[in-house]
């Protein structure tokens, strides 16, 4: 026991006579850091739309299914060469005293808003439309263009474009707004608005009924409910805005005789030889017929249609005779077309 406790006084006096080592760690040290100024940000200088290629003369009112030319002229100091892409915004403002947000135009609505893009790519780029579907908004890359230089500093984007047929009409403090924006290659963008450009009433007509044939008429008859009656009369309206169904009909209307004519009557009473006269109405209603007159009567009213058309075909049509006419079959014409209103 002794001997064990000997030595370990001996190790702990030899532990306690070692001497103090310190180890340091490197006090200082170096990085290399970098970066690298970007190119300035493209700047949309001009923005407007006209109604001819030259762009010289300014377009305010919009017709659909007109070619109209939208330009907007960039500067950028990295050469035009640096220029990603080009887009132009068109929509529908309800209330053009507080301007819409064209950042809430996401998407194209054939009837509200068409968006128009040219992108980069090899060759001239790419020319594109999204206006929704089915649409007649149109780009024509045909007729667009690009800068004269892709090497120099400022040059015009222009894209040439019909509006769609039913892109709502502006009425009242509602109209149509632009919004153009361009994008380089460094996704530097700049955008502009251009405001205060109207849609114009539109209207298109299709009468899908060829014949419309009374048969064997008497003398003295017409204008009641049931008798000499035509229905099922058939026409495709496509419209902007409001709009009203019209019926007209011609003056004459020739006998297989050259000598029998039939004269039409726009009072309606037909007094006369030879006189006869039309009703007509969107529906079989006999009760709300109006008369036609040669310059054309409203016969039925609607509001805005989609691309699709609004198709009517119970349009209805009622005759009246003189007491006098000579035996024979008589042809004319029965106009049906689409006003305003």
């Amino acid at each position: 026991m002794r001997k064990l406790i000997t030595f370990l006084v001996v190790l702990s006096l030899l532990v306690a006579t070692m001497p103090s080592l310190a180890v340091f760690a490197a006090e200082t040290g170096t990085s290399f850091g970098s970066f690298t100024v970007g190119g300035e940000a493209p700047q949309i200088t001009d923005f407007q739309t006209y109604s001819n290629a030259t762009c010289t003369t300014v377009a305010t009112n919009f017709t659909p299914q007109v070619t109209y030319y939208a330009k907007v002229t960039v500067d950028d100091a990295n050469n035009l060469s640096d220029i990603l892409e080009v887009k132009v915004k068109i929509y529908y403002d309800a209330d053009t005293s507080s301007p819409a947000n064209e950042a809430d135009i996401s998407q194209g609505m054939t009837q509200t808003a068409a968006i128009m893009t040219w992108t980069r790519t090899t060759g001239t780029g790419l020319w594109t439309i999204d206006a929704g579907t089915p649409t007649t908004w149109a780009i024509i890359p045909t007729s667009c263009a690009l800068p004269e230089s892709m090497d120099a500093t400022t040059g015009d984007w222009i894209f040439a474009f019909k509006v769609g047929k039913v892109a709502t009409e502006s009425l009242g403090t509602a109209g149509w707004e632009l919004h153009a924006r361009v994008t380089d290659g460094t996704f530097y963008t700049h955008g502009s608005y251009l405001r205060g450009k109207q849609v114009l009433w539109y209207g298109q007509m299709t009468v899908n009924t060829d014949n419309v044939d009374f048969g064997v008429v008497n003398l003295g008859t017409g204008f009641g409910a049931d008798v000499n009656k035509v229905t099922g009369i058939s026409v495709t309206m496509i419209s902007n805005g409001d709009f009203a169904g019209n019926g007209a009909v011609s003056e004459m209307w020739n006998g297989s005789n050259p000598d029998n004519i039939a004269i039409y009557d726009e009072t309606g009473v037909c007094a006369n030889a030879n006189e006869f006269s039309l009703m007509t109405w969107g529906v079989d209603d006999f009760s709300k017929a109006v008369l036609i007159t040669l310059d054309g009567a409203n016969v039925m009213n609607n509001d805005q249609t989609s691309e699709d058309g609004l198709e009517r075909d119970t349009i209805t049509a009622w005759l009246k005779l003189s007491n006098t006419f000579p035996n024979d079959t008589y042809t004319g014409t029965v106009f049906y077309k689409i006003v305003n209103r």
